[in-house]
């Protein structure tokens, strides 16, 4: 047996394709369906063998063996999510089918070419990498009384 968890193939053999399954779309139901069980109670049984510790160790061993097939790793996903913002923050010149800008008249009435920006795909790209380092966790001030540590400094410095 190897060190590590999830590592092996699982014993029952339809929960072994239930995770090879869900891998491909991550939906329990779904999954359970291609793994053989009816439509009727595949939302059941997908939910109850996702919760069993031995098929969450599985999926995570195996979506850890294709990021490394893949050489997917954090940093390069942060590395493309980065790109993404940036290229998605550029203004981009519009153009026509030949590659002319295209031009509209501004409130001058002069032309002038056109524009577009892609607030959407930098948002979202920006969303990413902020959670992943942590830039939105909710903070909570605490205000601590400090009238009993001043008495006590108080009397300490009487004496």
């Amino acid at each position: 047996m190897t060190d590590q968890l999830g590592s092996e193939q699982l014993k029952n053999d339809q929960h072994e394709l239930f995770c090879n399954e869900y891998l491909k779309d991550l939906n329990v139901k779904q999954a359970a369906i291609r793994a053989g069980y009816s439509e009727r109670s595949a939302g059941q049984h997908g939910h109850d063998i996702y919760k069993r510790t031995e098929v969450q160790a599985r999926i995570d061993h195996l979506k850890q063996d294709r990021m490394n097939s893949l050489g997917l790793d954090v940093y390069y996903v942060l590395k493309n999510l980065k790109t993404i913002a940036d290229r998605c923050m550029q203004a981009e010149e519009v153009t026509d089918r030949e590659g002319n800008p295209v031009l509209m008249e501004d409130a001058n009435g002069d032309l002038k070419p056109v524009y577009r920006f892609d607030a959407q795909g930098a948002t979202k790209a920006s969303e990413l990498i902020g959670k992943h380092i942590g830039m939105f966790v909710e903070q909570k001030k605490i205000n601590v009384e400090v009238d009993l540590m001043s008495e006590l400094i108080d009397e300490i410095s009487d004496e």
